[in-house]
């Protein structure tokens, strides 16, 4: 495992990966909020290791305007690797339906541009699902479902969606590790969520034991490139 190369797959603007961590080589930088889209437009095109994801995230839906998906559009279309996210739903949070209708105009965007997609989901995965089933599934860009730590019934029906992709910040020591062993290699991620906590290279390692497969982090590598290139 030396000498391995990782790309933090979810982090934010206050926490640059690939600058603190050893190993680490590129990060994925999601926004929250409208307010933060300029910084990261900055930083990006000040560090090429820099992939950003532009977005709205489900607690800050009050900030938006009506036509915040059309600022959202201008700004994807200057670069085609730009991604979308972190976007989604949250159950505990208030105003779901706005956070519906924010999600779904992101969406849309998504799949109008053919962007990756960064989705954060706490207890809203039956709207997430029903939502996802009004789209072809041809028509869905990659999808990563970012923090993924939920129960087999919502992996199995996720797993039937070739572009979905899970993204991991910890390993859980309490029966999640039949959720990593059922993930293909093919679509599992790493992240560290901006949290320093996360050590990306020991939850590689962690990976690689439960998947007995000495190649994993190449895997996860090479998973992480083919999100950007979605962009």
């Amino acid at each position: 495992m030396c000498c391995m190369k990782i790309i933090d797959a979810h982090s934010h603007i206050d926490y640059i990966t690939h600058r603190l961590q050893p190993d680490v080589v590129g990060t994925v930088c999601c926004t929250t909020d409208e307010s933060q889209w300029q910084i990261l437009l900055d930083m990006a095109k000040q560090d090429s290791k820099i992939y950003a994801a532009f977005g709205v995230h489900p607690w800050f839906v009050d900030s938006v305007n009506d036509d915040f998906d059309k600022r959202l559009e201008q700004l994807l279309n200057t670069d085609s690797h730009y991604m979308i996210g972190e976007i989604g739903l949250d159950k505990y949070k208030q105003n779901l339906d706005k956070q519906i209708a924010v999600f779904m105009k992101q969406l849309d965007l998504a799949v109008k541009l053919k962007r990756t997609v960064f989705l954060h989901c706490i207890g809203a995965w039956d709207k997430i699902l029903h939502i996802l089933k009004q789209y072809k599934q041809s028509e869905l860009p990659i999808i990563v479902a970012h923090a993924f730590n939920e129960n087999d019934e919502i992996l199995e029906q996720l797993l039937r969606y070739n572009n979905i992709m899970f993204s991991f910040n910890k390993i859980n020591r309490c029966g999640k590790n039949r959720c990593i062993e059922q993930i293909p290699n093919n679509r599992i991620l790493v992240e560290s969520d901006g949290k320093s906590y996360s050590d990306l290279v020991k939850l590689v390692q962690q990976i690689r034991e439960i998947k007995n497969d000495t190649n994993i982090s190449d895997i996860i590598y090479d998973n992480t490139q083919r999100i950007i290139k979605n962009g």
